[in-house]
């Protein structure tokens, strides 16, 4: 008993692996676990580092990135060497837009300003208050200490006298605040400081005082008329006051012979040895009233100097630098040198790890917005993401192509084709297609569209093209909106014509904003219209030929394919009317019932009519034990146990998934085949092993008879699960009167409801209530009730003499039928 039971028993502990099944990646995961890196401390954080921030993911992102940051600026181009003063032997043109600073003009222009910067002085006119009192200072001690000296009769002793007062000298010179010759001190000592003297040197400096008198800075002048610019210095803060002067104007302390003391009041009654002595004394006390401010002038120089614009030579794609037999310039040298400088080789490295993490940075912004945003609902696969990628390499290695051959074949028509419009007609807008037909989500298409146009802009121009983005990122919307839900192969040809119209409209918008340089607004519209509209078309058949590819590189189910798999001229389908009959009349009707209910709530009509095509492809192995193929009373079950019968409905959906495989169906169709009956409880055979269990040998479990799995993910599945149920029980019933259909339907719906097979998709209450209404309209439609035609009595038929004679018996005894006789 016990070696009965061990039989039975589950192996639960055992995973069996199918070779079909088995992730090729799972042996390099098992190899790379193998060496033993992750046991060692820098491993295990690393391995930490990567599970919390899925560091592999972003580096190949980054990766991804990089490559197409260098494919963008990678270009095959002839590095020109000039030389100041040749004779260009060959034209040169332009091959990108991009704009340079002349240096030259902009040094030119600056050193202009700076030289309109007159040199800054400041003006103290308390200068001189300041003297005259240092001469009442200084003046009045000495006459004191002249007054206390007994001045000898002989003149020798007097001139004695003299030379001993001298020693009063260091007090004079300190109170005036300039120093005095001993012969001019001895002067004044002889005329004892009278107050004459005094009243005459205070009244040349009152006179003196009226002036702009400057300290010799002659050099800061570059012209003689050249200005002055004067700051009043005050000790009240009222603000700054400024006056600009002429140079003649000025004063130089330098130059003596201004200064002298013709109309002041007494110099006419000294002697001439007087007058000179006065005028030596009062040309030491003469200071500059205006004082250079160097500090303030090189403020004033440098802001002008800064606020002078860069000169900017704008140079557009195509336009001649260079004409043959000119003679080579200084800004032509700088433009080439710009030239070669961007498509260098180390600037061009430079730039592209920077637009590497721009475009990092761009990525991790959209994918972030996924999560948040629609994470819930969306699930974005590793193959999505490669798929992406993939097309957007190669629509950027089409357009730079496409660029290449417009450049090179069109270059002699530059003055009759603009070379910005022929950019338009690039089949930019395949990359929007492509991805449209593979991924269905809204989201992921339009961030893609967005994320492709800013890389493309970058491509055509180094400056950033927002026209060109504007339309790319239009268009491509479009394109994408235009190929979703193909129904056959013309819809992604109209979409390329849609898109077409739509780029015509936005670039008719974008060249009546855009100004217009060397062509007039008329020349633009008639080339940029057309071009844009042929760029839609040529995107569509680009898309149609590499779509094929992209299906067969990433296993994708477009809706291209779906419509290949609809045809009931398929390998699988042909083999299923001939092996499983019923099987493929039933999966008609499913066709046409998940076709109806797709349609009302939004879903993939295509894909839930092909989904139900193939659902069942695995009866075809054992079509026998499926009651749509049995022959009246002869029922494969009737000899077998219930485990056995159950195993044979289970292996229908293992053996349909490993045919979907190897016949390419795509995931989305295997999927369908795997779900349609989610896990499903065999309730006939269940209650039948119920019935005949022996509990001295295994108890029945209920998980035994179910599907395993797994339940509806997707609309399209669970639709494709009700219909199936729907339509079977409708097969089954002896009188499919409309009451009993529409309860029929109304009860498989809520039974597989209530047993949770739908709690994985995103149907809603309303989608249910939808379905529900579209299957019975469709399931009464098919098993209408019909009436019974009255049958007329059999009565012998008689021949007519020309048939009863013997020539026209068969040779076995029959009867032959006359030609043109109806068939009886």
């Amino acid at each position: 008993m016990e070696k009965r039971k061990g039989l039975f028993k589950k192996h639960t502990d055992e995973v069996h692996w199918r070779s079909k099944y088995t992730d090729p990646s799972r042996r390099f995961v098992e190899w790379c676990s193998s060496l033993g890196f992750e046991q060692t401390p820098i491993g295990r954080l690393v391995t930490a580092l990567d599970e919390r921030f899925h560091l592999r993911n972003w580096g190949l992102i980054f990766v991804f990135c990089l490559l197409l940051a260098f494919i963008i600026f990678w270009d095959v181009d002839v590095y020109h060497q000039v030389a100041l003063g040749d004779v260009a032997s060959t034209d040169i043109k332009s091959p990108i837009s991009f704009q340079m600073t002349d240096e030259i003009a902009t040094e030119e222009k600056k050193r202009a300003a700076e030289d309109s910067i007159p040199p800054v002085f400041d003006y103290d006119p308390k200068v001189y208050e300041q003297l005259i009192n240092r001469v009442y200072r200084s003046f009045r001690p000495m006459r004191r200490e002249i007054k206390g000296i007994r001045w000898p009769a002989n003149r020798a002793q007097r001139e004695q006298a003299v030379k001993d007062f001298i020693q009063f000298k260091p007090m004079f010179e300190r109170e005036l605040g300039v120093e005095i010759p001993d012969r001019l001190f001895e002067w004044l000592t002889e005329n004892r400081f009278a107050a004459p003297y005094e009243n005459i040197l205070i009244r040349a400096l009152v006179k003196w005082s009226s002036r702009r008198i400057m300290d010799g800075q002659t050099t800061l002048f570059r012209a003689p008329d050249s200005p002055l610019l004067v700051r009043v210095v005050s000790d009240v803060h009222t603000g700054v006051e400024e006056f600009t002067l002429r140079r003649d104007e000025v004063h130089d302390i330098k130059k003596l012979s201004d200064f002298d003391l013709n109309g002041v009041l007494g110099v006419e009654n000294l002697s001439p040895r007087d007058k000179t002595a006065a005028l030596d004394v009062a040309h030491l006390l003469v200071v500059p009233n205006l004082t250079f401010n160097r500090q303030e002038s090189l403020d004033r120089r440098t802001r002008a100097r800064n606020s002078v614009l860069p000169v900017q030579v704008s140079i557009k794609k195509g336009q001649t630098i260079l004409t043959a037999g000119a003679v080579i310039q200084p800004l032509q040298v700088g433009l080439i040198h710009e030239l070669n400088n961007l498509r260098s080789s180390k600037r061009t490295d430079f730039i592209s790890v920077v637009v590497a993490f721009l475009f990092l940075i761009l990525v991790t912004v959209f994918f972030s917005y996924l999560r948040r945003a629609v994470g819930h609902r969306l699930n974005v696969t590793i193959k999505d993401i490669y798929a992406m990628g993939s097309v957007v390499l190669l629509t950027v290695v089409l357009t730079k192509l496409y660029m290449f051959l417009t450049d090179s074949a069109l270059a002699h028509k530059g003055s009759q084709i603009p070379a910005n419009s022929l950019l338009f007609a690039a089949p930019i807008w395949t990359g929007p297609m492509l991805v449209g037909l593979m991924i269905t989500s809204g989201e992921i298409v339009w961030l893609f569209t967005i994320f492709l146009s800013i890389t493309l802009a970058m491509m055509v121009d180094t400056n950033f093209n927002f026209v060109y983005l504007l339309v790319a990122a239009i268009g491509g919307i479009a394109a994408a909106r235009g190929v979703h839900s193909c129904t056959k192969r013309n819809d992604i040809y109209w979409a390329g014509v849609r898109t077409g119209l739509v780029n015509a409209a936005v670039l008719t918008a974008v060249t009546f904003l855009a100004p217009t340089q060397d062509k007039s607004l008329g020349t633009m519209l008639a080339w940029n219209v057309p071009l844009g509209f042929l760029g839609g078309v040529l995107s569509a058949l680009v898309t149609m030929a590499l779509i094929p590819l992209f299906e067969s590189m990433f296993n994708y189910t477009t809706d291209v394919k779906l419509l290949e798999l609809s045809s009931l001229n398929h390998p699988l389908m042909k083999d299923m009317i001939v092996k499983a009959p019923g099987t493929y009349h039933h999966s008609l009707v499913v066709g046409s019932m998940c076709e109806a209910a797709a349609e009302e709530i939004g879903a993939n009509p295509l894909l839930a009519k092909v989904m139900a095509y193939y659902h069942d492809i695995g009866k075809m192995e054992h079509s026998q034990y499926f009651i749509e193929n049995q022959r009246q009373g002869n029922n494969p079950h009737d000899h077998i146990s219930p485990h056995m019968s159950k195993t044979v409905l289970i292996a229908h959906v293992k053996d349909g998934a490993e045919m979907g495989f190897s016949h390419k169906l795509g995931p989305a169709i295997i999927d369908g085949i795997l779900q349609h009956h989610g896990t499903t409880l065999i309730s006939y055979f269940y209650n039948k092993a119920l019935s005949e269990q022996d509990e001295d040998i295994d108890m029945v479990h209920e998980e035994d008879f179910r599907y395993p799995g797994p339940k509806p993910q997707f609309k399209e599945a669970a639709l494709l699960m009700l219909a199936d149920s729907i339509e079977a029980a409708a097969r089954s019933l002896d009188e499919p009167t409309p009451g009993r259909l529409t309860s029929l339907v109304r009860n498989i719906i809520q039974s597989k409801f209530l047993d949770g097979q739908l709690e994985e998709c995103d149907l809603t209450l309303k989608d249910l209530s939808t379905i529900e209404e579209s299957y019975r309209r469709v399931i009464l439609g098919i098993y209408h009730q019909r009436i019974d035609y009255p049958t007329q009595p059999q009565t012998p038929a008689r021949l007519p003499p020309a048939l009863s004679q013997g020539p026209h018996l068969s040779p076995e005894g029959g009867r032959k039928k006359r030609k043109g006789a109806p068939a009886t």
